[in-house]
């Protein structure tokens, strides 16, 4: 739920940027596949604990963003970046 929640709020950030914005539906697919697949590989590693997915997935993506702060493309870099971590998909932190 939290990380639904973080999506949403990344998502009406775009509206705020005014830098060059990501194409927003590619960014949107992009993000289904990554997250669908990895939440795949989550529960054939760990089950059904989504609660424990989503705490994973949020700080992984907390850490990746850290380092948009302060930059001048700070929607885009955020959503980049947070699509990466789902791509990666690191479960050994979980």
């Amino acid at each position: 739920m939290r990380y639904a929640l973080a999506i949403a709020m990344l998502l009406g950030s775009t509206l705020l940027a005014q830098a060059v914005p990501i194409d927003r539906d590619k960014w949107i697919a992009q993000t289904e596949r990554a997250s669908k697949s990895c939440l795949a590989k989550f529960r054939q590693k760990f089950g059904e604990d989504k609660g424990k997915y989503s705490n994973c997935m949020a700080d992984q993506t907390n850490k990746a963003i850290d380092d948009c702060v302060g930059s001048s493309e700070f929607s885009n870099c955020v959503l980049e970046k947070s699509l990466r971590v789902l791509e990666v998909c690191d479960l050994s932190s979980c």
